[in-house]
């Protein structure tokens, strides 16, 4: 699967070629998702692609074609959104397990382990039943809108320039979640990072050797903020039920592990995050703008196309050759000289 833009191909022709390979591959995994939550994950990972995709030609759409499928694809997120909380919460759990676990600590995520699978096998099975179907007639609306953009005379700059505009926002976004250390703010700067992170990789054609460095430095912030968003999840089911734990002493330590784990993530995070974000939008534009100059003044044999090349052929060179042309025009302005020399006499 390729997830990429063809930058050298009509843009109608190459979203709707990237989109429609995103939901397909989404409706595939939810149709054989009974009992199986690592599809539905799947699934949910294809449609923040394709949003991904959306949202960098959205402005270049006339209509409101890319607006709809968007808002089809946002639903389509949120009803299955209850057994992705369940899945994440027992990955956070494990996550803690394998990181503070010893013996004196065995029993207690033991229980913390058995309960939140009973929670995702309940949550899944739920999904299965009441979510799954519209949320796939959802994608299907989405992928039939896909069609339906009209991009009118737009270029890849106008891409470049979206892709400016979500790094912009990513910055921001950074600033405000590493002030306030909110679980809300950190869960949106994720989200900016990872648009970020998926819309390097649609551009990457522009920048190919920049886009696989920045694009991995994206995908491990993103991972960070995502297991701290992920052990937010959890502290809040572990909240409220407290009830479900043998003693409060339990709840306290599973807390303090995850005060713990979230700590060392956001220092990580804000570093990979000072790197990520080290330019200012403008800067950042101007050398977007560069990458993509420099490679659409070249053929496909990366030569420059401003500079005139000399014919590697042996005579007699092929039609439409340069050298053919040079070599007929010379021709005949050797058979009019004579003629011009006795009009002259």
């Amino acid at each position: 699967m390729n997830y990429r833009l063809n930058l050298f191909e009509p843009l109608s022709q190459s979203v709707s070629s990237v989109g429609c390979e995103q939901l397909d591959a989404a409706i595939e995994r939810l149709m054989g998702a009974e009992h199986d939550e690592t599809a539905v994950h799947a699934a949910r990972r294809h449609f923040k692609r394709t949003r991904a995709l959306i949202a960098l030609v959205k402005t270049a759409d006339r209509g409101d074609a890319a607006r709809i499928s968007q808002g089809l694809i946002s639903h389509a997120g949120r009803l299955l959104s209850a057994s992705r909380d369940a899945q994440v919460a027992v990955g956070a759990a494990e996550t803690l397990r394998a990181e503070f676990a010893d013996a004196s600590h065995e029993r207690l995520f033991s229980d913390l382990s058995s309960w939140l699978e009973a929670r995702r096998g309940n949550a899944l099975e739920r999904a299965v039943s009441e979510k799954i179907g519209n949320a796939i007639a959802e994608v299907a609306k989405a992928k039939a809108g896909l069609f339906q953009f009209d991009f009118g005379d737009a270029s890849v700059k106008d891409l470049l320039g979206a892709a400016v505009r979500t790094y912009k926002r990513g910055r921001r976004a950074m600033k405000k979640a590493l002030a306030s250390g909110h679980a809300e703010d950190l869960h949106e700067w994720r989200k900016q990072v990872q648009r970020h992170w998926r819309q390097t990789l649609l551009l990457r054609t522009a920048w190919p050797r920049e886009a696989k460095a920045r694009s991995k430095l994206a995908k491990t912030l993103s991972d960070a903020l995502g297991l701290h968003h992920d052990l937010a999840v959890l502290r809040d089911m572990i909240e409220q039920n407290r009830a479900v734990f043998r003693s409060p002493s339990d709840v306290n330590t599973l807390l303090r592990f995850i005060d713990e784990k979230q700590a060392a993530l956001l220092a990580d995070a804000k570093e990979r995050g000072k790197h990520l974000y080290a330019e200012k939008p403008k800067a950042f534009h101007a050398r977007l703008k560069a990458h993509w100059r420099s490679l659409s003044r070249t053929d496909e044999n990366g030569r420059d196309r401003r500079k005139r090349q000399k014919c590697t052929k042996k005579p007699p060179c092929g039609p439409g050759c340069k050298c053919e042309k040079k070599r007929a025009a010379k021709a005949e302005r050797k058979a009019l000289l004579p003629e011009t020399r006795e009009t002259a006499i």
